[in-house]
């Protein structure tokens, strides 16, 4: 069992992304569970259990905000203490404790021995062997929309990238700072599934424009299937 920490604070965008890395059915990540869902331990044990009885190995994509349905982060019920960074947030990144302390809770309550977890660092910030073209270019022109707004109309704000719905374009405004600053746009009901541990085919439609062109294509020798012999 493999277990994937990924940043996001209480918005799941990036840890749903992790869905498009499938191709075939058996890919993973095989469970994703995002902040936008309150995190259930008995359930998500019950997850682990049926994902490595059907295929013997499990890889989960999990958001560093989880909480549980009375909204208290994991990380902090799971340590049973609070800790709280510079600004006076919750610590969630910039540690493995979450990671760690759900690896030891499928230790513990399924019996599993090999179990892993990483908190995904910097890489998930720089690493420049996977950018999408798109967001790079995106990006730049945020940048120069902005020096522009400053320079010809003399207003301040903050730049927003506005996108229809249908063919995929976009439009760069100007929004008042008041409107975006502290705020955290969370991800539509209609993107995660009914069980709250993955994504639809809706969220695929959205994300995937955002990868652009010239992102590895995952792939993966094909062997006939050996039946399991060790359990645990």
């Amino acid at each position: 069992v493999y277990i994937g920490v990924v940043m996001g604070r209480h918005a799941g965008f990036l840890t749903a992304s992790s869905a498009l890395a499938r191709k075939y059915v058996d890919d993973g990540p095989h469970l994703i569970y995002l902040p936008e869902r309150a995190f259930d331990t008995d359930k998500f044990l019950a997850d682990v259990d049926r994902v490595y009885k059907e295929h013997g190995l499990v890889t989960i994509a999990v958001s560093e905000g989880v909480s549980d349905a009375s909204g208290t982060a994991m990380i902090t019920k799971l340590l049973g203490h609070e800790e709280r960074d510079a600004h006076g947030n919750i610590q969630l990144s910039g540690t493995g404790a979450l990671g760690d302390l759900l690896a030891n809770t499928i230790r513990d309550g399924l019996g599993i021995k090999r179990v892993r977890s990483d908190t995904f660092g910097y890489l998930q910030r720089s690493f420049t062997g996977v950018v999408s073209d798109r967001d790079a270019r995106e990006a730049r022109e945020v940048g120069e929309k902005a020096v522009q707004f400053a320079m010809w109309d003399d207003v301040d704000g903050s730049v927003a990238i506005k996108r229809p719905v249908l063919d995929y374009s976009v439009d760069y405004q100007l929004v008042d700072i008041k409107k975006v600053a502290g705020k955290t746009k969370h991800m539509p009901d209609e993107f995660i599934n009914a069980e709250g541990n993955g994504v639809t085919q809706a969220f695929h439609a959205y994300c995937r424009p955002l990868l652009g062109n010239g992102v590895p294509e995952s792939h993966r020798l094909r062997a006939p299937s050996v039946a399991k012999i060790l359990n645990k």
